[in-house]
């Protein structure tokens, strides 16, 4: 199907990308680690996490209207006005709640955080602004499924940050002020490169603003503010919580082995999640439901092909490759990724899961699920940490995760249903439990020796299986090594 190559060629695009941009994540752990001290690194990233929750406030969702929109304005040759639309409600938003909070920062800020800290706050209205002006043109790379472009951008905008946060910090302006000031000029810099490669799409006359394009784009994306901040919730509230009951060493365990499990499913999960929506966007308004549907089923049993076995061989290998990345001391993390990374299959699933309420642009119900869900994983985790510690906020967020997925479906599939291959969905669960099983019990002296034998062997039986007992996988397959052991100019 064409459709799907052209996913698996956009996914590949955001999979170098996201690679990248976690690599930039493990190269600053050590470094951020060493030139700051503990007490400091607590406050980068408690400073880090409510940046992360102004954004997605002062977004006000633009970025997921951006993407939902644009095949509709483009098919009816009104781009313009979309464009300036688009801009002006979002920049629009991003300088009021950057002036608020200056205004914030500036009546209150030395009663409550005191002078150090009130100097750092300072520069948040300009990290504010500038970084909700780069989602927006990245929103529209995205729309225009522009991934190689949208990738540079973002890996532009992380290493750029990293490197003159860390200069910064080190050689002119000591400590975090010196490390936010960096990142300030890093996102004003890319801010205006995208500002000047998008100067002839954009009208600058407020008059050329839509009132109903706008007001379409604020229904559809405000509700995904409230679903946006309800996965901050999910993702971030638990380590407040175990912090709370069980202190700062658990929290570092915790926050150690949930890490690493989002680190390596979202190899998988966000690319596919960047590429999806401007593609069956484009499939439903050219092709039509029919086209959709088959896309949809398509999709999720090939997502689970690749996530079910690499979701295996990390919960198999956990153990191994946290003592490989963050030495021995972390090894009790371990524990922890198993629940978590089911979570975070079951989670990814309903990314495809939902599409209904995107397309028949019912997303607050989104809204009302996640917070539900929230709601949900915070009393859980009162229940569950003091009796189980770190495992029972991993079994907390677990059984939150479910219940979304599984409402999310229920409401989901009432607007918009397409057929899943349950046979086949089950099939390749089964291959990949097989092979955790099978790995499970390796041991070598070294863990490095041991990653790489779980890792290798259990995805090479996994392909072996799956290829010798799913015909529709293998064909293609045999097709592809026929013609490449032709060559290219050898006559069929």
């Amino acid at each position: 199907m064409s459709s799907i190559g052209d996913l698996a060629r956009q996914s590949s695009h955001y999979l170098v990308g996201r690679i990248a941009v976690m690599a930039a994540g493990l190269v600053s752990f050590p470094i951020l680690t060493r030139i700051f001290s503990v007490g400091d690194y607590g406050l980068l990233g408690l400073l880090n996490t409510s940046l992360f929750i102004l954004i997605a406030v002062t977004k006000l969702g633009f970025p997921n209207a951006i993407v939902r929109f644009y095949e509709e304005f483009r098919s009816r040759e009104k781009l313009p006005e979309f464009y300036t639309t688009m801009f002006w409600g979002a920049m629009g938003a991003a300088a009021v709640a950057s002036v608020c909070l200056a205004g914030f920062v500036w009546i209150a800020g030395d009663r409550i955080w005191g002078e150090k800290l009130t100097r750092i706050l300072f520069l948040f209205p300009l990290l504010l602004f500038s970084a909700c002006g780069v989602d927006l043109f990245s929103s529209f790379l995205r729309a225009e499924q522009r991934s190689k472009l949208y990738n540079v951008i973002g890996i532009a905008r992380r290493y750029g940050r990293l490197a003159l946060g860390v200069w910064l910090a080190v050689c002119i302006v000591k400590g975090l002020y010196g490390f936010f000031l960096g990142q300030v000029i890093a996102s004003v810099g890319v801010l205006g490169v995208l500002g000047i490669l998008y100067r002839k799409k954009v009208r600058l006359s407020l008059g050329a603003v839509s009132a109903a394009a706008l007001m379409g784009a604020l229904k559809f994306g405000f509700p995904l503010l409230w679903a946006e901040l309800g996965d901050l919730v999910l993702n971030y509230a638990d380590r407040y919580l175990v912090e709370v009951f069980l202190g700062r060493q658990p929290l570092g365990l915790y926050t150690a082995g949930y890490n690493l499990a989002m680190y390596v499913t979202a190899v998988v999960i966000q690319p596919i999640n960047y590429a999806m929506t401007p593609i069956y966007m484009k499939i439903l308004v050219q092709q039509g439901e029919e086209a959709t549907r088959e896309f949809f089923r398509t999709l999720l049993s090939g997502f689970v092909l690749v996530i079910a076995p690499l979701a295996c061989v990390l919960v198999a290998a956990g153990k191994d490759l946290i003592i490989f990345l963050a030495s021995a001391k972390f090894s009790e993390a371990s524990g922890v990724l198993g629940y978590v990374v089911i979570g975070q299959m079951v989670y990814a699933s309903t990314l495809i899961l939902n599409c209904g309420l995107f397309i028949e642009k019912r997303t607050q119900v989104l809204t009302y699920l996640m917070l539900l869900t929230c709601l949900v994983n915070v009393g859980l985790n009162v229940v569950l940490i003091p009796r189980y510690g770190i495992v029972g906020a991993a079994q907390a967020t677990l059984i939150a995760y479910v219940l979304y997925g599984i409402l999310i479906t229920y409401f989901s599939f009432r607007l918009f249903r397409f057929p899943v291959e349950m046979g086949r969905i089950f099939f390749y669960l089964s291959a990949a439990f097989g092979i955790y099983l099978m790995i499970r019990g390796v041991h070598f002296e070294s863990s490095f020796v041991t990653l790489l034998v779980k890792g290798i062997s259990g995805i090479l039986v996994y392909v072996a299986v799956v290829l010798s007992l799913d015909r529709r996988l293998r064909e293609p397959c045999l097709d592809f090594l026929r013609g490449v052991g032709r060559g290219p100019g050898t006559a069929s």
